[in-house]
């Protein structure tokens, strides 16, 4: 009986010691120096991630004893633990003289908008190795969550694939060629001598009518059809001749000589003032042998050999009247003199004329007609068409025109356009209806690519998968776009939406480098701008969108974003004026501020209600 009376007692005595070295230890631990970063915790991506560190006093940890520090985060009615840091006193053999110290990453997943407020909570507890603990009071440590993340701004952007129609004024060449007798310039055409003083000479009853060279009758047709002409350039040639180098004149007057020809015929067809908007350019090319390099380039009646031969006289020494009589001395000049030579005694007259159009009046009615299918579809020409969609601002005459573009020529730019189009019109609708058009679209731009693989399809194929949230299907498009060559622009668009998934996946220097190489976009600026605070660059991050509100933007975030970096750089005459901006373009951003963790510090300072009022 003694002896089991000692062993209890033995027990009971260890019991109390063990109980006092543990609430040594909790006592001790008041002197903890416990560090938490960020605070309050922030949302970034889908999850919450936070370092704490503690330093316990020195002598603190008993032997056989440990010390953890537990952690929970509060939520509603909901409590879910996040990890926790156990000191153990064989892990510091040195806490008698260095205090013990630990840094650890903790991090929980982000469910949904209950955990938006909440506290985690810090427990403190020291133990035996049996595990029986001492408890410390738990304590809120620190508030969540910051949810400046979640302001990231889908922007959808499109790109139409070009359509090609060019509305501005176009001028196109007409050339007509007139050619001289050898060492003349006399310009060779007929029926100009029959008509004096607007009189014709009677014909003889035996005499054919005269007939006008080919030339002369494309020349007549044009002139007399009164196109509208901008500019008539006559350049007068002559063939590599003696008498005819000796005459360094002969090319001018053979360009003035058809001049003169088509001043007379604009006289005689009572061309008036008109004629004075007309432009003549004469040129005279003398001692050239372009002209006659390009001519025998095309000549079959001399042989590769006796070609050769010619082009070794004049490209080689001496000049131009020197290998003028070089020439004469080969065993081919005959074939020059009789089908070389005729052909650079001209006057080479190239006319630029306007090209007839449709107005574009003419063109959007036409286009109508053909999408209700009163017209068929090559009542205009391919480009017609697509240039038609640009000249309505209805989105559902677009679809119509452009899904008759798609019956017409079933090409790539088409079936992109028309995918567009649907994206846009899915940009203004609800529920079902958008989902319905975003498919539609997305059905053109798979159609699209299958017709060729281009920039603007992946770059709308990308902007589709944003409205339908779907990360995946984005990076896979992003990186298909890479390897294919095209419109810039719709390069950039890529870059920009994949930026966009990169922000909200909180792969912040991603999103930069994405933006970096996007598109110049108030949207796209404002969250380039929300990324470089996001990334803790809050005064890079407030120039940006400096930038952006310096040209008057009435995108509310813009400043509601610049008053959360001013918060965090504690600047608070930046914070009001920026904050009082965006409450008066969204009064709805009161209720937010109000309950923004970002402003925690200003929630009793009068700047900071005077701002929301």
């Amino acid at each position: 009986m003694f002896n089991k009376n000692l062993w209890v007692s033995a027990i009971l005595t260890l019991f109390l010691l063990n109980g006092c070295a543990l609430n040594t230890m909790l006592k001790k631990a008041q002197q903890q120096k416990l560090t938490i970063n960020p605070t309050p915790l922030e949302l970034h991506g889908d999850s919450v991630v936070f370092t704490f560190s503690a330093e316990l006093p020195t002598k603190m940890l008993k032997k056989g004893k440990a010390y953890n520090l537990n952690f929970n985060y509060k939520y509603s009615d909901q409590t879910l633990p996040v990890g926790s840091m156990k000191f153990n006193y064989l892990d510091f053999p040195e806490q008698k003289t260095q205090t013990p110290k630990m840094t650890k990453k903790f991090g929980f997943a982000y469910k949904s908008s209950s955990m938006d407020k909440g506290d985690l909570t810090l427990l403190g507890s020291a133990s035996n190795q049996n595990d029986k603990a001492k408890m410390s009071p738990v304590v809120n440590y620190a508030k969540g969550l910051i949810l400046t993340s979640q302001l990231v701004q889908d922007d959808y952007l499109t790109v139409l694939a070009n359509h090609g129609y060019n509305p501005l004024p176009e001028y196109y060449p007409v050339t007509v060629n007139f050619y001289f007798d050898q060492g003349s310039s006399d310009l060779k055409v007929k029926g100009v001598e029959e008509e004096k003083k607007g009189k014709k000479k009677k014909a003889s009853k035996d005499k054919k009518p005269v007939q006008k060279p080919a030339n002369q009758l494309a020349l007549d047709a044009y002139i007399a059809s009164r196109n509208a002409t901008k500019t008539v350039t006559i350049t007068g040639m002559h063939s590599p001749e003696g008498r005819e180098v000796k005459n360094t004149e002969l090319s001018d007057l053979r360009a003035k000589s058809i001049e003169k020809y088509y001043r007379s015929m604009m006289k005689r067809l009572n061309y008036g003032t008109k004629a004075d908007s007309i432009e003549f350019v004469t040129k005279a090319l003398v001692q050239n042998w372009v002209p006659f390099k390009d001519t025998l380039r095309v000549d079959t009646s001399l042989t590769t050999d006796e070609k050769k031969s010619v082009m070794e006289v004049i490209d080689g020494a001496g000049t131009y009247v020197e290998q003028e009589a070089a020439l004469e001395k080969l065993a081919c000049f005959p074939k020059l003199l009789f089908n070389i030579y005729p052909k650079l005694r001209l006057g080479q007259t190239e006319i630029l004329t306007l090209k007839q159009k449709k107005t574009d009046s003419q063109i959007a009615t036409l286009a109508k007609t053909i999408a209700e299918g009163g017209k068929p579809t090559d009542t205009l020409s391919d480009k017609e068409l697509s240039y038609a969609a640009t000249l309505t601002p209805i989105l559902s005459e677009k679809e119509a025109i452009y899904l008759a573009a798609t019956k017409k020529n079933d090409s790539w730019e088409a079936h992109n356009n028309l995918g567009v189009v649907r994206l846009e019109m899915a940009k203004k609708a609800t529920g079902e209806q958008r989902n319905l058009l975003v498919d539609k679209a997305i059905t053109n731009l798979e159609i699209s690519k299958a017709r060729m693989e281009t920039a603007e399809v992946y770059a709308n194929l990308a902007t589709a998968y944003l409205m339908k949230g779907d990360v995946a299907k984005i990076d896979e498009t992003f990186t298909k776009a890479q390897s294919v060559s095209g419109n810039s622009e719709a390069k950039r668009i890529t870059n920009t939406v994949k930026g966009i998934t990169d922000i909200r996946r909180g792969n912040y220097t991603s999103a930069m480098n994405m933006f970096a190489n996007g598109v110049e976009e108030p949207l796209a600026n404002y969250n380039k701008g929300l990324t470089q605070i996001l990334k803790k660059d809050n005064s890079g991050g407030y120039a940006t969108l400096e930038e952006l509100a310096a040209t008057g933007s009435n995108i509310a975030l813009v400043y509601y974003v610049q008053a959360i970096a001013a918060a965090r750089q504690n600047k608070e005459t930046e914070l009001t004026a920026k904050l009082k901006k965006a409450v008066t373009l969204d009064p709805s951003l009161k209720s937010k501020a109000v309950n923004d963790l970002e402003f925690l510090n200003f929630y009793s300072k009068p700047a900071f209600t005077d701002a929301i009022k």
